[in-house]
């Protein structure tokens, strides 16, 4: 068991960031299918229908991922969703497919593929198991509820950081004259 402080502030990351990512899916639905087609991992007639369900998807786990009743379920399901675009990353750079945009960040800030986003997304599976995991019983205070969101925050920030980085890393890699 853990606090409840780690757990509603992993919840709370893994809210803002699948909210999100469903935003700029579903503002720019042209781009998001382009993106779906492109990874090559599902028949032609089923793209439009996985580029409409994955962000509904992803706000339906946002909002349960914010009421403790509803938060093993919208947890297992955000596990789930990091785990299958781990393996969508996974494929395609197996195949050598590395010139693809990874649809991470919206059309706004495009993201080659690369290894470095598999260990990001193991790095959100495990914010998601600890929003998963039993919280222990305690009441919580005014300061309780600061440090959850503050916490949170941070995980959003740090996730925005490294999602910077990650995208502006083969541009960066040119400029240093580095493979």
């Amino acid at each position: 068991m853990i606090d409840p402080i780690v757990s509603t502030s992993a919840a709370l990351a893994l809210a803002v960031i699948f909210a999100s990512a469903a935003s700029h899916k579903l503002r720019h639905p042209n781009w998001f299918r382009r993106q779906v087609r492109e990874y090559e991992l599902i028949p032609g007639l089923m793209v439009p229908v996985a580029a409409r369900a994955l962000p509904i998807a992803e706000l339906v786990i946002a909002a349960g991922l914010l009421w403790s009743i509803s938060r093993p379920y919208a947890g297992v399901l955000a596990l789930l969703l990091i785990v299958l675009y781990g393996l969508a990353i996974a494929i395609n750079l197996a195949r050598g497919r590395k010139d693809i945009d990874c649809g991470c960040s919206g059309p706004a800030m495009r993201q080659p593929l690369q290894p470095a986003l598999l260990a990001r997304n193991l790095l959100l599976a495990v914010i998601a198991l600890g929003a998963l995991l039993p919280m222990l019983d305690r009441p919580l205070g005014l300061h309780d509820n600061f440090v959850m969101i503050a916490a949170g925050t941070v995980l959003v920030l740090l996730y925005t950081a490294t999602d910077l980085w990650l995208a502006n890393r083969p541009l960066l890699l040119n400029l240093s004259g580095e493979k």
